[in-house]
């Protein structure tokens, strides 16, 4: 994006009642060299706070607003009262994450799979085995994908996952837009949870925005993970590093 530069990129944590992986979420960007502010989405509707300002939005996991209606619902529609403003950041080209909770949100936004007028075209609906599921599992990168922020990642790891409404769903239609455009960024290897062509995790076609139910701030020390390794980062500091980079 544009010229390199020393300044350390402007992070957003937006947060609601409910959402509990923020503080995990705002040490990882602090941590690669973002400047992070955390934002209750009321301070957007109200225009304390001004999306314009920051050049990463991130959306962290938890149960936004006790996910009473569905995961992420609540969240998304106070989100869609602020189009204009994320349609512009979309086009901007500037990074958005979505982690668990967050991806829930994305979807039910309308922003992934991208739609230009905000609709819906797929959800994460209750996992096959019909309960809450917390673990760690393994995923693949899709080495294809547009996806700025698994760039240069291994192929194959493990990143635990916590949710009850993880299983993605979509249309043929849908899914084969999704896996003809390499929009499939993360799959599962062994799908916990039935989601519809093993998708973890999707973005746009820019890249962009990506949104994941596996989170990647819970593995970024290496002594986190079950997987024994060296070094001191673990596999999740990319996720996060790759977004503060591009930015820079």
């Amino acid at each position: 994006m544009g010229e390199k530069n020393n300044m350390k990129p402007k992070v957003i944590v937006l947060r609601a009642s409910g959402t509990n992986c923020n503080l995990e979420t705002e040490k990882a960007f602090d941590y690669v060299g973002g400047k992070v502010d955390s934002v209750h989405i009321n301070e957007l509707v109200k225009g304390i706070r001004k999306l314009s300002d920051y050049d990463i939005i991130a959306l962290p996991g938890g149960f936004s607003f006790g996910d009473d209606i569905s995961a992420g619902k609540i969240f998304a529609l106070r989100i869609k009262s602020l189009k204009k403003d994320f349609d512009e950041f979309v086009k901007k080209k500037k990074p958005i994450i979505g982690i668990c909770n967050g991806f829930q949100v994305l979807i039910k936004t309308g922003f992934l799979p991208y739609h230009p007028d905000l609709k819906q075209k797929a959800t994460l609906y209750l996992n096959d085995i019909g309960r809450f599921v917390c673990k760690w599992v393994r995923v693949k990168i899709n080495k294809e994908s547009p996806c700025i922020f698994t760039r240069g990642i291994n192929s194959e790891f493990y990143l635990p996952i916590a949710h009850g409404e993880g299983k993605f769903v979509a249309d043929e239609k849908v899914l084969k837009e999704i896996t003809d455009k390499k929009l499939d960024a993360l799959t599962y290897m062994d799908n916990p949870n039935g989601s519809y062509e093993d998708i973890a995790g999707i973005t746009n076609e820019y890249g962009n925005v990506f949104g994941l139910m596996p989170h990647p701030e819970r593995a970024f020390f290496s002594y986190l993970s079950p997987s024994k390794s060296s070094n001191k980062t673990g596999i999740g500091y990319y996720f996060f590093k790759n977004a503060v980079d591009y930015v820079k």
